[in-house]
């Protein structure tokens, strides 16, 4: 049951970890790049996701319950944080074209 919730917290942590990174360095681009980078980056990312839980539930066969659970859990908080540290992002950006 450990196995299978620090698995799950582990793959949503290695996508927060991955979209801060992606965030910094699209934080150096224009906005319409930015946009672009950003978009396409958590759709790369969630097809790895699906692809690692797949994995984890069909041939690591880990407790779907506890896995799903903290998979959820985590990814939502997770989101959240990375939405808003975005949003962070996208107006200290808009803030600097204007001046």
């Amino acid at each position: 049951m450990i196995e299978a919730i620090s698995i799950a917290f582990g793959i949503t942590l290695l996508n927060a970890l991955a979209a801060y990174i992606i965030a910094r360095k699209a934080q150096k681009k224009d906005t319409k790049k930015f946009n672009k980078i950003i978009i396409g980056s958590m759709v790369v990312r969630y097809f790895i996701n699906v692809i690692a839980v797949w994995f984890c539930l069909k041939v690591l066969n880990l407790l779907p319950l506890p896995f799903a659970l903290t998979f959820m859990i985590s990814t939502f908080i997770l989101i959240f944080i990375e939405i808003l540290l975005i949003n962070y992002r996208a107006n200290l950006l808009n803030l600097q074209n204007l001046m």
